[in-house]
């Protein structure tokens, strides 16, 4: 095996000898404009994917990410079209990047036009070819060559001398001396043109009056914070710091695994073999990975998902952006596309897209003033809410004024598949399993810190890429006992050690791929063992790192609150603190609990009967089961009876109760448990409650009912006010309406059994019309969603 076929991580698909025909690049053809044959399909992501898969770290490799990745790129659509090279095989690991080139007219095969040699080394000449042609399909107008700026030129075929001078023109490479055209072109050295090109044709690079490149637009720009260490010994400082940009952007991923693995500190635990040579194939995926970070696209109009939004394209036939173009959006769930059309080719079952009350266009499937309109950079964007389980599939098209959706339309099709979301956290909540008042010393309390979002738990930070960085401070302060206590029967009462100092500690954490860290909080060890009482009192707070990637530090929730922690002073979050005792279990009242669970906290209700289970439990100081504790359960508000007399609750320290209630009326139920701690009837039993609504059939129509509970795989949803909640039951045989807009009053859109779904939650309000029941009625359920 050849040492070039490791870099970039991958092996090239064997085809046999390496085809030796003359690779050098003729003229450039004149672009033709296409019309494609039926939809361009574009698989959202697969290019992305194949160059990830064939640059991804070896295994046991743990690297940084690279901060300026491109989140959109040129090869889509059309561009991802076969070429008809012979030797790039469907299998071939860069057969997009090899097609997309082509596509775009930066190469044009080798021989007589039917290869393209993807294992032949790329020449120096060659290269200034290809980053000449790939500038101009980027919109950088390099000028006309000025005379040659280099001494060995003489021979070299006019189009390459052409392009080795407007490089050197325009300082995209350093000029003079000896070019080396015939050289094989070294890794180093892509990097030095890739930057060049990068510099004169995307608007996130630039190279500053001291010649650092500065990575973002903006006050965000700043030089790349990774580096390779085999690169950084072996290059000079302008070189290395140029293969660190090009890591940080995304365009390579490494070539093997260094020697050290350490992913807590740079380097990266990568090679990038900065004195290998360069291939054609690996050349098209350098290129193409660069083409993302600058405005060229496909032809005409194109869609891609960038994590949060659609991003709609439209461009000319010399892939020149175009101001102004209307474009119109539609979407369904990919399971539901083969229901998007009806057979002369109109719409069928789609629906707007864009943000909740925010959707693109008036009239569905029609060109009008309320549709999207491309900017000077030739892209729109429409936020995505959400994917649909199975994925979601957007179609975009443009045309004129009041044209509509029919079998002749040439529609863009992109399928984002679910999971593709690059939701960022905007919160973190904090919570522990550990509910009681207390935790015995020697053991420790288990917390965890995960980001979220408005929608629900989140994978990465505010980036929407990497994850977060809290510091959490644990202040440990012994107790002893207080001499004031006269009656130590009720628990010994201690204070603060007046005369120890506490003990900080503090623990960085890093979220990992689930978006969750996790720290343990535990005592110190006892010092007078003698005393039964309470130790120590560990103090929790936390806030996240300077430039950790981590949400603000007023978007805190701790356990189950729905409103965010308010900072300190000194802008940190109180998490709480633990009490670590060594006093003895109790069963007295005034430290037991007694707890209610129901089994639903929503039961249907019905005129023959329904049953209902509710838990009762007693715990004590540390959480754990107070047995052989006799408890009775009373219910009160839907029909006033005792639940099953007085029960042991046994050695785990809970009773289930079952009961029955006959009626289909809707009522607020009120479980109260009441339990003899110490089997001593002069002292009064503790006690607890919760409730249960009971839900009654859901009359002929309803409006704007508070969703409270949706079981979307039992198809039933419970919506209504405490007292008067109503069940409904639901199929796929419905018919589904979503009103976005929060008012009520807005234009409801028809949607899928599968959006429904995926959209309906218990923030939206819920109007029905049902008809009968059973799988053949066809009852219809209009969703209308929280003002956002």
């Amino acid at each position: 095996m050849e040492h070039r076929y490791r870099k970039e991580g991958h092996m090239p698909h064997s085809k046999g000898p390496v085809p030796q025909a003359q690779a050098k690049e003729g003229p450039m053809p004149q672009l033709v404009k296409k019309r494609r044959s039926g939809w361009a399909v574009l698989a959202a992501g697969a290019l992305v994917a194949s160059l990830l898969a064939v640059g991804a770290s070896p295994a046991g490799a743990a690297t940084d990410t690279a901060d300026h990745e491109a989140k959109t790129g040129a090869c889509v659509g059309d561009a991802l079209g076969d070429q008809m090279f012979t030797d790039v095989s469907d299998m071939h690991a860069f057969k997009d990047a090899i097609n997309c080139i082509a596509y775009y007219g930066i190469t044009n095969g080798t021989g007589d036009g039917s290869t393209y040699s993807p294992n032949q080394d790329v020449t120096r000449a060659e290269m200034a070819v290809f980053i000449a042609r790939a500038a101009g399909v980027a919109g950088a107008d390099l000028g006309d060559a000025m005379g040659d700026k280099f001494d060995d030129l003489d021979g070299v075929w006019q189009e390459a001398r052409d392009a080795i001078n407007q490089l050197a023109d325009n300082g995209m490479i350093s000029s003079g001396g000896d070019y080396r055209p015939d050289d094989a072109m070294t890794r180093a050295e892509m990097a030095h043109f890739l930057v060049g090109f990068l510099a004169e044709a995307a608007a996130n690079v630039t190279i500053d009056s001291n010649g650092v490149i500065q990575l973002g637009t903006g006050g965000t720009a700043m030089p790349a914070d990774d580096w390779f260490a085999d690169a950084r010994a072996a290059l000079p400082r302008s070189n290395d710091a140029e293969v660190s940009a090009i890591y940080e952007l995304g365009i390579t991923k490494g070539a093997s695994a260094a020697a050290v693995q350490d992913d807590t500190k740079p380097p990266l635990d990568l090679n990038y073999e900065p004195h290998g040579t360069v291939n054609r194939g690996e050349m098209a995926a350098f290129i193409t990975r660069a083409l993302a970070h600058t405005p060229a696209r496909p032809e005409g109009v194109s869609a891609q998902h960038d994590g949060e939004n659609v991003i709609l394209s439209a461009r000319d036939e010399n892939f020149a952006p175009v101001e102004n173009v209307v474009i119109d959006v539609f979407t369904t769930d990919t399971g539901g596309a083969g229901l998007a059309f009806r057979a002369d080719g109109s719409c069928g079952e789609v629906s707007r897209l864009g943000a909740t009350g925010s959707e693109v266009g008036t009239f569905l499937c029609e060109i009008d003033s309320a549709d999207e309109i491309t900017g000077g950079d030739g892209n729109a964007s429409v936020p995505l809410d959400t994917i649909a389980d199975g994925g979601t599939t957007v179609w975009a098209w443009t045309g004129d004024n009041e044209d509509k959706v029919d079998g002749d339309t040439d529609l863009f099709r992109l399928d984002i598949p679910e999971g593709a979301s690059r939701a960022m956290a905007d919160r973190a909540r904090v919570s522990t399993e550990h509910s009681a008042a207390k935790a015995h010393l020697g053991s420790s309390v288990l917390y965890t810190v995960q980001l979220q979002n408005a929608n629900g738990d989140v994978t990465v930070g505010t980036d929407g890429k990497k994850p977060a960085n809290f510091l959490v401070t644990l202040t440990t302060t012994a107790l002893v006992v207080d001499t004031t206590d006269t009656d130590p029967s009720d628990g010994i009462t201690v204070a603060d050690n007046p005369q120890g100092a506490s003990v900080v500690s503090t623990l960085p954490l890093t979220t990992d791929s689930d978006g969750k860290a996790t720290f343990s909080v535990s005592g110190l060890p006892d010092q007078v063992a003698a005393q039964k009482a309470d130790k120590y009192r560990v103090d929790i707070v936390i806030q996240p790192r300077q430039q950790g990637n981590a949400p603000e530090n007023t978007m805190f929730y701790i356990g189950n609150a729905t409103t965010a922690a308010t900072p300190g002073g000194t802008g940190l979050i109180t998490v709480g603190n633990v009490i670590f005792s060594t006093e003895d279990a109790a069963r007295d009242a005034a430290r037991t609990t007694v707890s209610v669970k129901p089994a639903a906290d929503f039961v249907a209700a019905a005129a023959r009967g329904a049953s209902a289970r509710a838990t009762v439990s007693v715990t004590d100081q540390y959480g754990d089961a107070v047995p052989n504790v006799w408890c009775s359960l009373a219910t009160s508000g839907a029909g006033d009876h005792t639940i099953g007399g007085n029960r042991n609750v046994g050695s785990d320290g809970a009773y289930t109760f079952r009961y029955e209630r006959v009626g289909d009326t809707a009522a607020t139920e009120t479980l109260t448990a009441s339990c003899d701690q110490d089997g001593d009837t002069d002292t009064a039993a503790d006690t607890g409650s919760d409730t249960v609504e009971w839900a009654a059939p859901a009359g002929a129509t309803g409006t704007g009912a508070d969703i409270r509970q949706v079981d979307t795989d039992a198809n039933i949803i419970f919506a209504g006010d405490d007292g008067s909640v109503a069940v409904l039951r639901y199929d796929s045989n419905d018919r589904f309406n979503i009103d976005a807009d929060g008012s009520g009053a807005g234009v409801a859109a028809a949607s899928t059994y599968a959006a429904f779904e995926k959209s309906i939650s218990d923030a939206d309000t819920l109007t029905w019309a049902i008809v009968g029941s059973g799988s053949r009625a066809v009852n219809s359920f209009t969703l209308i969603k929280a003002d956002s």
